[in-house]
């Protein structure tokens, strides 16, 4: 419950009667008929008392509850709100106001007195981020002489973005000392067969293969591959957001990320996002269900903005960009300094797939003979920057309209992404 001042003015319409008064007592005095004022002066002074003598408070208590403060897209939450006035100032109307990530639908308002309004909304989430729910009043006092105004800010609602179920995840050739499920090339703890040798002082007893030992007449173990853990890095690029038929291009990049990284984690791997734009952000590889919401956290607070999208990966910290990682960009191509610092990452070593998320091209304008010749040679040109990043090793897939992302991603998942073997 809080208290919220209301800031009071004259009625719009008592300017208009003020204006009109002056105007009448002008022409009463040039035409000599001062008499009539004799008539006018009740009405002149009942209304300055009412003006002089009323004094509205200035407070209006409001008090809101929501039935949740996170919510993922798709579901809903209601808002319950109660105003409550001092006697002698009447409510007029209540105005919600709240963030594009929401959709507001009123279920009820009731009006117990003119002074207390009690009203329900039905909050319905349409897209990822933070959204503040404000609400403005309008009042009214001294018999409508003043009106007033109050806002307050009422809650604040998390919206999560959802994570699209995907199996296919590309993985590093590379993988770091960690138990997972992937088939490492070292041999270590695991079910896969990797050879004979003989025995060893300090080798496990249940490593011995009896059946080979029996015939060669000594101790032979089997060596197995062992079973290591990815890590996995998905980066969006923050730098713009092109609206498009559909998502815009930071929305599928956000949701495309968030499914990756539910994905490798779903798999034991470890997974961290990094977004480019005019805020660096990142979240270091990590497991567990609580590092994806963490994750989740981060997404809310990505914003569109190209101040400083880094040209080269030297403003990564180690921890975030792991020698090894597999890193998934989620990018739409379009600024530079993201796709120079894509080939940074990779002559440092590290594997790289990109998927494209821009599905708008320019159109032509009417009777205008230059603009296919200028969308001819755009596309030329962002053909050029996928062969500048294939030739560096680096793959590159569009997510068209009506594809689901598993198919954009599998064919990039069927091998492991192989580093140039350069450390940085």
């Amino acid at each position: 419950m809080t208290q919220r001042r209301i800031e009071w003015q004259p009625a719009g319409w008592l300017f208009t009667v003020v204006t009109l008064a002056v105007i009448v007592v002008l022409c009463v005095v040039a035409l000599g008929r001062t008499e009539i004022l004799v008539f006018a002066a009740p009405l002149v002074g009942a209304l300055a008392g009412g003006w002089w003598t009323t004094r509205p408070q200035q407070s209006l208590r409001v008090e809101a509850t929501t039935s949740a403060g996170r919510v993922f897209e798709g579901e809903t939450v209601t808002l319950t709100v109660e105003l409550d006035a001092p006697s002698g100032i009447e409510l007029m109307d209540v105005e919600l106001e709240y963030g594009y990530q929401l959709d507001a639908q009123l279920i009820r308002m009731r009006r117990p007195t003119n002074n207390v309004v009690r009203a329900e909304w039905e909050l319905s989430a349409a897209r990822w981020g933070r959204a503040d729910i404000r609400v403005q009043v309008t009042t009214r006092a001294a018999s409508g002489l003043l009106l007033g105004v109050s806002r307050a800010d009422l809650a604040q609602v998390a919206v999560f973005p959802n994570a699209d179920r995907i199996s296919a995840v590309p993985r590093p050739m590379d993988l770091p000392d960690l138990l997972g499920v992937h088939l490492g090339r070292r041999k270590g703890e695991g079910v896969e067969f990797a050879g004979l040798r003989e025995y060893q002082p300090g080798d496990p007893l249940r490593s011995v293969n009896w059946q080979v030992s029996g015939r060669r007449g000594r101790l032979h173990v089997t060596e197995r591959l062992a079973e290591q853990s990815a890590k996995v890095v998905t980066l969006i690029d923050a730098a713009g957001d092109i609206h498009q038929h559909g998502p815009s291009t930071l929305e599928l990049s956000v949701h495309g990320a968030l499914a990756v990284v539910q994905a490798a984690l779903r798999r034991g791997d470890r997974a961290g996002v990094v977004a480019l734009g005019g805020v660096l952000r990142w979240m270091a590889p990590d497991l567990g269900r609580r590092h994806f919401y963490r994750i989740i956290e981060a997404l809310l607070d990505v914003q569109p903005g190209g101040g400083s999208a880094p040209a080269n990966a030297g403003g990564f910290p180690r921890t975030v960009l792991p020698y090894g990682a597999a890193i998934v960009v989620f990018s739409p191509l379009l600024d530079e300094r993201v796709i120079s610092a894509l080939m940074d990452l990779r002559r440092r070593g590290f594997g790289l797939v990109v998927v494209d998320v821009l599905r708008a091209e320019p159109k032509p304008r009417d009777n205008s003979d230059y603009d296919p010749i200028a969308i001819r040679m755009w596309r030329l040109g962002r053909e050029g920057v996928r062969h500048r990043l294939a030739d560096m090793g680096i793959p590159v897939s569009v997510w068209a309209e009506d594809i689901e992302l598993d198919e954009v991603l599998r064919p990039m998942s069927l091998r492991p992404l192989i580093g140039s073997g350069v450390r940085r």
